[in-house]
Parts: structure tokens; C-alpha cells; sequence
């Protein structure tokens, strides 16, 4: 019995050891740290609006300048070819920006969007992540075709170059 007390004993004092002291003069003779420079002025994050509570205004970052000049692009520009007809919904509102994702890319490229009715944009098209689910459209995209943001829309995507 006295064997298996002293093996057990030992992790117990070993441990125990750890807690003094030893080496406390060396932390002393340390010299504190110099107080750091002020640091660089960085500017303060932008809030984001209330997903919950906000209206789509406060979401839609692109001017209406910028919408004109997606509109007259989107005219103007020469055609890659249709890409095909989707049926696509409100992306994320937070992320900015004139976009359309959708599995008929696989890399980012500018494009245009087109309505049925023949309103039409110049936004860039996006590929979605395999399993993210069905097209996608940025709410300042949906704003500047001028349809609803609820609701899933056809529209007809095509390649600007």
C-alpha cells in the first residue's frame, strides 16, 4: 500500500511545485515596456443598416447617376451573346453593387441584365457557390430594372464582351 500512496504522491508535489516562485528575480529585472506610440488613426467602421427594420432605401448604395449610366452601358454595349433565361431573386442587400449570380458563369465578368419588358442594365455576373441555391440579383440591380423587391422576376442574362 505505501508504494502506491508514494506514486501518487509525487504527481501531487511535482504539481504543486509549479505554483512557486522560481525564477521571480529574473522577472523582476526586467525592464517594463515603453508605452506604445499612439496608434494610426483608423476610420470607423460604417453601420450597417437593420436588416429587420430598415427600408430598402438605406440598402441601395448606388446613386442614381450610376443607375442611368448601367442603363445607357447596357445599350451600348456590345453583346458576347445570351447567356439564358433565369428566374432570379433578392441577394444579399448588404453586399453593394450592380450583380447578378447565377451557375450560367464561372467567373466574375460584366454582363447585362434584361426584363422582360426591356428594361435593361449593365451589372456584373457573378458565379454562385455550388448548393447557394437558385440566381440572384442585388437589390440595387432589382431598384434600377424597376421591379419589385419580392417576388421572383425572369430576366435574360447576356455577356458584354
Amino acid at each position: 500500500m505505501r508504494p502506491l500512496a508514494a506514486i501518487l504522491l509525487v504527481p501531487l508535489v511535482l504539481g504543486a511545485c509549479a505554483k512557486l516562485p522560481f525564477g521571480a528575480e529574473e522577472e523582476a529585472s526586467t525592464p517594463p515596456p515603453q508605452a506604445a506610440s499612439a496608434p494610426e488613426r483608423t476610420p470607423a467602421p460604417v453601420a450597417r443598416p437593420d436588416v429587420a427594420t430598415a427600408a430598402p432605401e438605406a440598402f441601395d448604395t448606388v446613386s442614381e447617376a450610376e443607375k442611368e449610366a448601367a442603363r445607357v452601358a447596357a445599350q451600348s454595349a456590345p453583346t458576347g451573346g445570351e447567356l439564358g433565361r433565369v428566374t432570379v431573386s433578392l441577394g444579399d442587400p448588404a453586399d453593394p453593387g450592380l450583380w447578378v449570380k447565377s451557375a450560367l458563369v464561372t467567373s466574375e465578368q460584366p454582363g447585362t441584365v434584361r426584363t422582360e419588358t426591356g428594361e435593361a442594365i449593365a451589372v456584373t455576373l457573378r458565379p454562385i457557390g455550388d448548393g447557394a441555391g437558385g440566381p440572384q440579383i442585388s437589390l440595387p440591380a432589382l431598384r434600377a430594372l424597376g421591379l419589385p423587391i419580392t417576388g421572383l422576376h425572369p430576366v435574360i442574362l447576356s455577356t458584354s464582351s
